[in-house]
């Protein structure tokens, strides 16, 4: 088995591609690999906004490598496309419709690159938002659409987060965290997006850390997944050092002042549909997605609930989650003839 810090070599007929490309007027960096370039394609989009998974790819993605390409796409101000270009200038350009146009220009260029007519999106987290849109806006370029950790609505998430978080606080009966939470009610914060309630935000985070919901763990061990990724220079590794939300705040405004999923398209998808959840997510509640999921119209849908994982469930329950993706989904997708 090969070691997760080692570089997994891919050989023919598959493919292991690191590129630079010209995306929406900038230059932005694509990891494309799998072992069988005609298997079907999957498009990661990342979360944050801002949080690329092509560093962390090595703990989670091999196993995918075997029945799908898996494309691996750092967006507009992250990850590897972050030392590409000015970001100070890439930050004026920054919207979701630029990030919409974005991941178009990214879905044409693997069709043409890997010869496949459509593409499967897998949307995590902000991902997710931006994948809704993506596949619903230009169905004719996608076979299946895939939710993972799916935003519904942003600030109703940080609700139903909040009041999980206390509950979970008043379980344990630590008196000085009950109140100390309590101090950040109402949350989110009412008003116009600003610094005081991105504060009020990452501290809320934090105490939800400290209470496994939302990251369920996920976070404190980030930091040794990052240091032994084969896929980042040292300095692509200290842009996690950095305060990277300030590079993205154009799209946490845009989540924030009213984002909801149904704003767009409502619920109708032309392809089939899956969501994934933590069932210990309370940063993307899943029982919010499930009340998207059941407006859902698709032509095939299912939603599946991952045991003992939060937000990040493909590293929090890889076993369960690699069944999930490479058996129930894989195995519908085939059926189908995708």
């Amino acid at each position: 088995m090969t070691n997760s810090s080692e570089w997994k070599k891919i050989r023919s007929p598959g493919i292991d591609s690191m590129e630079t490309i010209d995306i929406g007027g900038i230059k932005q960096s694509l990891y494309l690999r799998g072992e069988d370039v005609k298997n079907p394609i999957i498009l990661f989009i990342h979360g944050g906004p801002g949080y690329p998974e092509m560093p962390f790819l090595h703990d989670f993605q091999y196993p995918w490598e075997e029945c799908f390409t898996i494309v691996q796409w750092d967006q507009r101000n992250a990850g590897k496309t972050f030392f590409l270009n000015d970001p100070e200038v890439v930050l004026e350009t920054l919207s979701f419709e630029r990030a919409l146009e974005d991941a178009l220009e990214v879905t044409k260029y693997i069709r043409e690159r890997l010869k496949q007519d459509k593409i499967i999106v897998l949307g995590y987290s902000w991902g997710s938002a931006l994948g809704a849109a993506l596949v619903q806006s230009y169905p004719e370029n996608f076979t299946a659409y895939i939710g993972l950790g799916q935003v519904v609505n942003a600030l109703e998430n940080e609700r139903v987060g909040f009041e999980a978080l206390l509950a979970a606080a008043e379980a344990k009966g630590i008196s000085e965290d009950i109140e100390a939470i309590k101090a950040l009610s109402p949350h989110p914060p009412t008003g116009a997006f600003n610094e005081s309630m991105m504060a009020q935000i990452g501290a809320v985070r934090g105490w939800q850390t400290k209470y496994g919901i939302a990251t369920s763990g996920r976070e404190p061990k980030m930091k040794a997944i990052l240091e032994s990724s084969p896929y980042y220079t040292s300095e692509e590794k200290g842009y996690f050092s950095i305060n990277f939300i300030k590079y993205q705040l154009p799209i946490l405004k845009f989540l924030l002042e009213g984002y909801d999923v149904r704003n767009f398209y409502g619920a109708p998808f032309e392809m089939p549909v899956f969501m994934i959840m933590g069932e210990n997510d309370y940063q993307t509640p899943h029982t919010m997605a499930r009340k998207f999921f059941d407006e859902i119209s698709a032509p095939h849908k299912e939603f599946f609930l991952i045991p003992n994982a939060g937000h990040g469930a493909m590293q929090d329950n890889k076993e369960e989650f690699n069944r999930v993706l490479l058996e129930d989904i894989k195995n519908k997708l085939d059926l189908r003839g995708i």
